[in-house]
């Protein structure tokens, strides 16, 4: 077959290329159909043949073409007419009406005298009505009607329309019994999608999918029927080649073509090979497809090729910068869209809206990674190759494929290059166990120059990687044969971590005894796990001996071990010595200790030496001497040189708060303003700031004891809401259920949770929620829920009693349990009931 075929059907003689036409039969016999049993006495259905270049749909339009002329029932009333893909001068209707007119003239031999007449239309205004007017006159005359084969219909005929012709086309399609169209498009045309253009939904739209394995095999044995038996190819035994490159390809039949020219001349090559030739056939055509993208498309082509699997506008954006910048997503979008018009890329649809893209044409991608891509692109493709060729050749099992290879590289015939590819696509398939690949890997190695084996693949490393997976997957088993013959030490680990979870406490122990180092990177995992089996004499033992380790490194993980054995002295001698080899993290540990300790002084040198150092934050400092050491003065002396952060704000805040609850005047103003400053900078800077949650609580407790504003105190709920902080914060739970029911909220959903989670450590403001169902007149519902949560009753039990006192009347019986001590108590709440009702003026 000559190379022009491969770009030019047309080229072909008519009765080779219906002998050669063995793919796309349904379409064509479900299209030839409709025009054999269409008589056109009224306008018929046009057709519009849709896929990307290679396909075949130069090569259906003119197996149609032929068909129709040679079909006596059509031939002696209908004139196929085609135009082919590099049609360029059919760019308005009235070139059309010409174009048509000349072919008439050859198909009639008129000796031109169609086309001429049409010189006495020139310079009239409605010059393409009087040609289109001429051509029906000359159709009737003969008694003949036209269909059209029209290829590269949108790109070089509809889209240079301009919108008055685009409408005047379609009326003639829909009133002329006289024309039928069947065109192909390798792009998507926007007109036949876009409700507000003239051909929106209008033509029937066939969608040209690439070949299935079974058409290839059907295309390549029609191929060669002709070649001589010795050129022949063995399709059975090169199935696995043929299917490997089929799916690569994508079912594109120029593609598919270019490899059977491919497989013809080399017939006992590898498909990696064959793969190579056939990518420098496909050169000129990819080459030129590449060049005429416009840069940013180029450059959006360039991510998407070298990612391969399918990726997101967004990912896309993330990858191409300009000048410094990253380029805007929606700018991205917008190149898609026109390169997904043009069959370049093909949209995978998601169920967000970020949906995925990748090239449309695999084999296309194939070729810019081998050709574009790095030496890391390459082999991803030549792993792909090498695997589906293995996974299709169901004739031998793996154990003896290994073996006959191992067998070939012994020979020392086996190219290098190609061993070493495919080791490297072996190791890294899932499909293989990798326990059974150690020989190859030596034998590889023997056939490489020192040069080249530092690519070989690790193995081991393989082998961790893949037991982590099956860790994860929670295929235990397999993990441990994975990692049973790797003598490394995090496969140990893992190894250990395995027999932890499975409470084979021993055999953990055991495989830790097999490690003789430790780097920096596993001390972590190694404490760990030496913490979770109390098995310190193996953490002691390793690091003593390891010689990778940093001192201040195993200092501190000396120290952690006495840390957590709650050895403090001799944590302490190991954190001080990390401390003096420069490790300053470690003063947030002592500090720990000191507080344990109690030793409040030894505290706060900790702290002010953690904060001269940046590693320990002024807020923690603040917060020692304002909540533990209750130190005001010393907090001051800080806060007069502090930066005017969030911690600042609210520190001052709370020291004004403190200095005015100590005097007995309060002043929510200054407060207020204080706390609101600090949330505002926290919102800011340090969002995850947990003082963050308590300004907020004194801002609404202000708010609701001071100012009773509920209005006031709803619209700062709103706020705090809106950045999701409440789930997380128990206090702020307890005042919005509080503010709940001032406002009247009694039975939500929200307070039966809250009494479901009651807790000691928030006592005062739980009781304030229960005080205020009580000046509600709330009895039944607090009662049924004392009932229903024990605990309720036990820990909040003054107001228990002071609820029975007011169901005394009810539940005679309940208030006589109550002891006498607690019967000042029970007054101090009815009596706070009253001020409630006041205070917030409730019914």
């Amino acid at each position: 077959m000559g190379e022009p075929t491969l770009y030019n059907p047309a080229n072909l003689r008519e009765d080779d290329l219906i002998a050669n036409f063995v793919v796309r039969t349904k379409t064509f016999e479900k299209i030839f159909k409709d025009i054999r049993t269409s008589v056109m006495r009224y306008p018929e259905k046009h057709y519009l043949i849709q896929g990307q270049r290679g396909m075949g749909k130069t090569t259906l339009l003119l197996r149609l073409k032929y068909e129709v002329a040679r079909t006596e029932e059509l031939k002696d009333w209908l004139v196929p007419v085609f135009f082919n893909e590099e049609t360029y001068d059919v760019t308005s209707l009235s070139s059309l009406w010409e174009r048509i007119l000349r072919y008439l003239d050859e198909y009639f031999d008129t000796n031109g005298e169609y086309y001429d007449y049409t010189e006495q239309f020139v310079d009239k205004e409605d010059y393409e009505r009087l040609c289109f007017k001429f051509l029906i006159e000359k159709l009737h005359e003969r008694e003949k009607k036209l269909i059209i084969f029209f290829d590269n219909f949108g790109e070089l005929f509809l889209d240079n329309l301009r919108e008055k012709e685009k409408r005047r086309l379609r009326e003639i399609l829909i009133e002329c019994n006289d024309i039928r169209i069947i065109g192909a498009s390798a792009v998507v045309i926007n007109d036949l999608h876009d409700y507000s253009q003239p051909f929106f939904e209008f033509f029937h739209i066939i969608y040209l999918d690439g070949l299935t394995k079974e058409e290839t095999y059907e295309l390549i044995s029609k191929l060669q029927e002709d070649c001589p038996q010795a050129r022949r190819i063995d399709i059975k035994r090169h199935k696995a080649k043929i299917d490997t490159l089929a799916v690569l390809t994508g079912g594109v039949i120029r593609t598919i073509m270019m490899l059977y020219q491919v497989l013809l001349d080399d017939p006992n090559g590898k498909a990696l090979e064959d793969l190579e030739k056939v990518l420098d056939k496909a050169t000129p055509l990819y080459k030129h497809r590449i060049e005429d993208l416009p840069t940013q498309q180029r450059r959006i082509v360039d991510v998407i090729a070298k990612k391969w699997d399918a990726v997101s506008a967004k990912e896309i954006a993330a990858e191409i910068r300009e000048d410094g910048k990253k380029a805007q997503t929606k700018l991205i979008s917008a190149q898609l869209a026109q390169l997904e018009k043009n069959n370049v890329v093909e949209k995978k649809a998601t169920t967000t809206k970020n949906h995925l893209y990748q090239l449309k044409e695999r084999f296309f991608n194939i070729w810019y990674l081998m050709r574009n891509g790095d030496r890391r692109d390459r082999k991803r493709v030549a792993r792909l190759t090498k695997f589906l060729e293995m996974w299709y050749d169901d004739e031998d099992s793996f154990d003896a494929f290994v073996k006959s290879h191992i067998s070939s590289l012994r020979s020392g015939k086996y190219a290098p290059a190609s061993a070493l590819l495919l080791v490297d696509a072996l190791v890294n398939s899932d499909k293989f166990d990798p326990n059974k690949l150690d020989d190859l890997i030596e034998e590889t190695s023997n056939v490489l120059r020192e040069e080249e084996r530092k690519y070989l693949p690790n193995l081991e490393n393989r082998k961790i990687s893949l037991a982590l997976r099956s860790y994860k997957e929670e295929n235990l088993e397999r993990a441990i044969n994975l990692l049973s013959n790797v003598r490394k030490t995090e496969a140990y680990l893992l190894l250990s971590k395995i027999f932890t979870d499975l409470q084979q406490i021993e055999e953990a122990k055991a495989v830790l005894d097999k490690i003789d180092q430790i780097s920096n990177e596993w001390l972590n995992l190694l404490f760990l796990l030496c913490n979770s089996l109390n098995y310190y004499d193996a953490l002691f033992r390793i690091v003593e001996v390891s010689t990778d380790l940093k001192p201040e490194h195993k200092e501190q993980v000396l120290g952690d071990a006495y840390l957590n054995q709650q050895v403090w002295d001799l944590a302490l001698e190991h954190y001080y010595k990390a401390l003096d080899l420069g490790m300053d993290q470690v003063l947030k540990k002592i500090k720990f200790i000191y507080e344990l300790k109690g030793d409040w002084k030894k505290t706060e040198e900790v702290l002010i030496h953690g904060v001269e150092k940046g590693v320990i934050s002024r807020g923690e400092l603040y917060t020692f001497l304002a909540f533990t050491k209750e130190d005001f003065t010393s907090l001051a002396e800080w806060l007069s040189n502090a930066p005017k952060d969030g911690d600042y704000y609210f520190f001052k805040g709370f020291s004004a708060l403190e200095k005015q609850d100590r005097k007995g005047d309060l002043n929510i103003n200054i407060t207020s303003s204080y706390f609101r400053k600090a949330v505002d900078l926290y919102a800011k800077h340090d969002p995850n700031n947990v003082l963050r949650e308590i300004a907020y609580s004194f801002l609404l407790i202000g708010l609701i004891e001071e100012v009773k504003d509920l209005s006031a105190s709803k619209e700062l709920l709103m706020e705090i809401e809106s950045y999701d902080i409440i789930t997380s914060s128990k206090p702020l739970k307890l005042i919005k259920a509080f503010i709940l029911i001032w406002e009247g909220g009694y039975y939500s959903e929200y307070i039966e949770q809250l009494f479901n989670d009651v807790d000691k450590d928030h006592y005062d403001v739980f009781n304030d929620v229960l005080i205020l169902l009580l000046s509600r007149h709330q009895y039944h519902l607090l009662y049924n829920n004392f009932e229903k949560y024990p605990t309720l009753k036990e820990l909040f039990k003054p107001t228990y009693y002071a609820l029975m006192t007011l169901l005394k009347d009810e539940m005679p019986n309940e208030i006589i349990k109550m002891g006498e001590e607690l019967k000042v108590p029970v007054e101090e709440i009815l009596q706070k009931v009253k001020q409630m009702k006041v205070a917030y003026k409730l019914n």
